[in-house]
């Protein structure tokens, strides 16, 4: 079928692909445009020069005082902007974009940091020209968020109102992606430019793979355009919208200029529904190192791959061979059911260059093949799975389904119905089965990662043997998942990610876990919600005292950390920690004080070698008022003295409340009959401690100051800090 730019009809940005041309199966559409700007304005390929988005700059950063992570605070406002999309640079084209641009900015951080992302609606109230309420939700995706920070569809924030997400990064390395998730108008507010790369980093990953200039964001796009240079927008019927003008981070089938080395690219399909199949124009491979979750267990070599809407694959590109002025592009050879104009075969051009390249970075000339063998993801067997379910996406009465339900059940359910129900930790085979010969389905579920088992041809898919959380659905075809559900109870949503599917309704939700035994602070509507924006910035905590002697890389840093944000430490004057020194027995007493919450207290005389001078004369009292110690039996306290890892384990013991010991006899130096044998198989019982390599524990050793902001910080974990009505 060939469609003629006279026959497509776009008004405003509002567009109509002759009514009802699409409302059955596309098999395969071929035209020469779909924009309804003169020939003369129109983009054309490799006459752009690429760029890519900056990175976000928190506003500031602290310390969590929970666990001693890294908290770094974002801002973001959703604005209506002008973008140069054109060639005629007087002619500007409406956008929706975080902080104004498209893509909007990169927010990278290392696996631990823990983000605070505050999200401004700073839209108009109405879509300038689609007419509807510019309600949004933001989704990260790729990240096991909680419930209420997910983007569930309908946790909307109206304009003028913000919500802040909260996200723990503890997954491993991973090219994630914010985006618009607003219910019913997520595809409109995407394609308008709501849309942006999310960046984590691990060790594993930083040692592997190119880092800096060389670790390239591509977000690629489609678009059409109307008349006046204005996005236009037709979904035909719902089917999916395919431009005629391919984007790269925002510019038109740029050109980028290459070193002759080995660069890494994180492949993004931000189309709202056209799906690509890349390769490089010289009919060399690119070698696949990443998927949606992560790092693969093996580099694959690819010649090409086929990549749909919210995918993200990582590859490498080895320029080394290629000779300065050489042009190397990434083209895209196309699926079945797309719509495909002149140009949208091209994606960008590599043009090399003979620059000087620092060859003491170890990644210019490595393609690595081990990368994650152990993968947590990879390494689930079917065998695994305690439940098979089985599911099919369709069309019906012009409504998209998954197993004839959509977000309609949803809402009318008050937001309980669910697909599936599995336990946390429980591991399943979930099929999707598309029978359609008409439409592909990218489907995305969030919260986990999966690893696809099965499927037409699947394993020889060499770029999908990796950790996943979109799976193309192809014409005709069921594929097979293997998943593990968790970390998080709670409900979350499983779509179709060609947008307009999704929107119209090809969305549904399950629930990990028993629905009485969801938390409360978990509901994804009511746990979190927007706020109205008086300009006023939430608190921060602080960052945690820098100690001089306590350098990156060290040993309990982030222990020290908390314990010093935490206010159980304060280090010494001179701004060092000293961590491998003993701790006197008052310094003890000060530490565990501090951590129950400086309690109130009277001061007794209670030990003859504690004056009224003793600085800790007051930690000191309270210790043995509560209990925690009875000093030695000659009435003195010896405040100087070190504290060793047996008298350790009864001080935690003691503030605990001395509970029931569950084991014992774990260490080969501690038997039964020791004095503090229960103690100390107590602190093994709970992870406070496991002892030395050897099976020992080294009882009358004195604790190291290092050490003792390890087991404190393990007990706060596992415990919480105790107050005083814990104690009595």
């Amino acid at each position: 079928m060939s469609v003629s730019r006279r026959q497509v009809l776009l008004f405003s940005g509002l567009g109509v692909l002759g009514a009802g041309a699409l409302a059955t199966p596309l098999r395969s559409i071929e035209a020469k445009s779909a924009s309804a700007l003169p020939e003369e304005q129109m983009p054309v390929p490799y006459r752009t020069r690429f760029t890519q988005a900056p990175f976000l700059v928190p506003y500031a950063v602290g310390t969590d005082p929970s666990d001693g992570e890294t908290i770094k605070y974002f801002s973001v406002d959703e604005t209506a902007a002008m973008a140069s999309m054109l060639p005629n640079r007087n002619m500007l084209t409406p956008i929706l974009g975080y902080n104004g641009i498209f893509p909007g900015p990169t927010i990278s951080l290392e696996q631990g940091e823990k983000a605070f992302l505050r999200v401004c609606n700073h839209l108009p109230a109405i879509h300038p020209s689609a007419g509807y309420t510019l309600a949004t939700s933001t989704h990260l995706h790729g990240s096991a968020s909680l419930p209420q920070f997910d983007g569930y569809a309908s946790d909307v924030t109206n304009t003028g109102f913000v919500k802040d997400y909260q996200y723990a990064n503890a997954q491993p390395a991973r090219t994630l992606w914010y985006h618009d998730h607003g219910v019913h108008q997520t595809a409109q507010n995407a394609y308008s430019g709501l849309a942006a790369q999310y960046h984590l980093h691990d060790p594993l990953e930083r040692a592997l793979l190119p880092q800096g200039e060389f670790d390239v964001a591509l977000t690629i796009s489609d678009a059409m355009f109307a008349a006046n240079g204005q996005l236009a927008y037709d979904d035909n019927s719902h089917s999916g919208l395919w431009g005629d003008v391919i984007f790269v981070n925002g510019q038109p089938w740029p050109v980028m200029q290459v070193q002759r080395r080995i660069y890494r690219f994180r492949v993004l399909n931000c189309s709202i529904s056209r799906s690509f199949r890349f390769r490089l124009s010289t009919g060399e491979p690119v070698t696949m190192v990443a998927t949606d979750g992560g790092l693969m267990p093996y580099a694959q070599q690819v010649g090409e791959w086929r990549h749909a809407g919210a995918e993200r694959y990582e590859i490498l590109i080895d320029f080394r061979n290629y000779q300065p002025g050489q042009r190397v592009e990434l083209l895209n050879s196309s699926n079945r059911n797309n719509v495909d104009y002149d140009f949208t075969n091209k994606i960008m051009a590599f043009d090399v260059v003979d620059a000087p390249v620092d060859t003491s970075d170890g990644t210019w000339n490595t393609l690595p093949y081990e990368l994650d063998p152990h993968n947590e993801v990879m390494a689930l067997q079917p065998q695994d799975a305690i439940k098979r379910r089985h599911f099919r996406v369709k069309k019906t009465d012009s409504i998209w389904t998954i197993d004839d339900r959509g977000w309609a059940d949803v809402i009318a359910s008050n937001y309980q119905d669910v697909i599936a129900n599995p336990d946390l930790g429980d591991t399943e085979i979930w099929s999707f089965e598309n029978s359609s010969g008409g439409w592909f389905h990218p489907i995305h579920v969030h919260l986990v990662d999966f690893k696809i088992i099965g499927g037409e041809d699947r394993s020889t898919y060499a770029y999908e043997q990796g950790p996943k959380d979109v799976v193309y659905v192809g014409e005709g075809e069921t594929v097979q998942l293997l998943m593990k559900f968790g970390p998080h109870r709670g409900r979350y949503m499983v779509h179709c990610h060609n947008l307009p599917h999704e929107d119209h309704d090809m969305m549904v939700q399950f629930r990990v876990g028993a629905a009485e035994l969801e938390p409360p602070n978990h509901d994804p509507i009511l746990a979190a919600p927007g706020y109205w924006d008086d300009g006023s910035v939430p608190p921060t905590y602080p960052l945690a005292p820098e100690f001089r002697d306590v350098p990156p890389g060290t040993q309990f840093r982030k222990e020290i950390g908390w314990l010093a944000v935490n206010g159980i430490t304060t280090g010494w004057p001179d701004q060092t920690f000293r961590p491998l020194a003993p701790v006197s027995r008052e310094a003890m007493a000060a530490f565990l004080y501090r951590l129950c919450g400086k309690p109130e207290h009277e001061v007794e005389n209670t030990f003859r070698d504690v004056p009224a001078s003793n600085p800790f004369r007051l930690e000191i009292s309270w210790l043995a008022e509560e209990g925690i110690t009875t000093g030695y039996d000659d009435g003195t306290f010896r405040p100087l003295g070190s504290v060793s890892r047996e008298a350790m384990a009864a001080f935690l013991y003691r503030i605990a409340g001395e509970p029931d010991v569950e084991s014992a006899g774990v260490f080969l130096d501690v038997l039964p009959g020791h004095q503090f044998y229960r103690e100390i198989s107590w602190l093994a019982s709970t992870g406070i401690t496991t002892g030395y390599p050897d099976g020992t524990f080294r009882p009358g050793a004195a604790v190291a100051r290092d050490a003792i902001a390890a087991f404190l910080y393990r007990y706060a974990q596992k415990f919480g800090r105790p107050n005083r009505e814990d104690l009595d």
